[in-house]
């Protein structure tokens, strides 16, 4: 399987044991439902592409959606699971040995491209954002046909943009936002840092398909905000959460990357998400190889000196029925 794997997730490919499993007995249906596609197009079979990093058909090489499910590599994946050995599964991570996993409509998390107006420093090191060029111009083509394909798709779907960019800051996605058809059975998972929310969703005829807005603020007042979320303004987030309060009856949750520069700004987090009556995800920093002192802004990490203080403030929270701890 390895001449599958992207070459970008051959490391990721090398972390998990890639070899059938034992004694798992919950059920998974992701790779008969569920796609992951990145930023070269390559289609795998999981709400994260490195916990099954197989690549088994470039979007640009299909006429339909369906088509991603029913190549020979989909059906050998799907034969593999579904006996429950799951031989390329990151059993680990995904969660299989605890619950099953399992969805009830299409699932398609797009990922083809990373842009956005901020440069998070828990993220990457430097702004990102194509406007021009070969790379852009074909993410754009991949995007142009992404939405054909989603509109022409009539299962139920649930569409998520985007787990490696800003989908209101990337010229990328906009034909996705402003071309896709407003259809019943199309349901959408925005995740975005929402500055731009405002600005863009009037242009938008998919607004109501719109059932979970994420929004990435990880602080609670405006001195750690512009630290820990570097390019934003605080003043506009919350001209931003103001307007999806009065305009937006979707499922609305602010994300919390729990790191050191934000820790003594998660109890003014929580009392924002309980002031608009959202819901907020607190979640540990992962190592995106953007900081070279990961260890230090890691407060989750055992030996950190502000380790003790982390899980106290966690534990004062952890009553609040608008919170979520995810891996926490």
């Amino acid at each position: 399987m390895y001449e599958n794997v992207p070459v970008g997730l051959r490391h990721a490919y090398s972390l998990y044991d890639r070899t059938p499993k034992q004694g798992i007995t919950h059920t998974c249906n992701f790779p008969h439902k569920v796609v992951s596609v990145d930023v070269e197009g390559n289609c795998m079979l999981c709400r994260c592409d490195a916990w099954l990093p197989i690549v088994v058909a470039n979007i640009m090489d299909v006429s339909n959606l369906s088509e991603i499910w029913e190549t020979d590599l989909a059906r050998k994946l799907q034969d593999d699971v579904d006996s429950k050995r799951f031989t390329w599964c990151s059993v680990d991570s995904c969660g299989i040995r605890k619950r099953n996993q399992i969805r009830d409509s299409h699932y398609i998390s797009i990922n083809v491209d990373e842009s956005c107006n901020l440069a998070c420093p828990s993220c990457r090191s430097s702004k990102i954002n194509w406007t021009s060029g070969p790379k852009y111009e074909s993410r754009i083509r991949k995007a142009n046909h992404l939405t054909q394909l989603i509109n022409r798709f009539e299962n139920p779907l649930e569409v998520m943009m985007s787990g490696n960019g800003d989908p209101f800051a990337s010229l990328i996605y906009r034909p996705l936002l402003l071309d896709m058809k407003p259809k019943e059975n199309i349901v959408l998972r925005l995740l975005t840092n929402g500055l731009l929310i405002k600005k863009l969703m009037p242009k938008m005829s998919i607004k109501d398909n719109i059932k979970f807005l994420d929004i990435s603020i990880d602080a609670g007042d405006k001195q750690t905000y512009e630290k820990v979320r570097l390019g934003g303004n605080w003043e506009t987030l919350c001209d931003n959460l103001d307007y999806v309060k009065a305009n937006f009856s979707s499922l609305v949750t602010l994300k919390f990357v729990l790191q050191k520069n934000n820790l003594d700004s998660l109890d003014n987090f929580v009392e924002l998400v309980d002031s608009y009556g959202f819901h907020g995800n607190i979640m540990p920093i992962e190592d995106w190889s953007s900081m070279k002192d990961f260890k230090d802004h890691n407060v989750l990490d055992k030996n950190h000196r502000l380790h003790t203080k982390a899980l106290e403030k966690i534990q004062a929270h952890r009553t609040n029925p608008n919170l979520f701890f995810h891996g926490i």
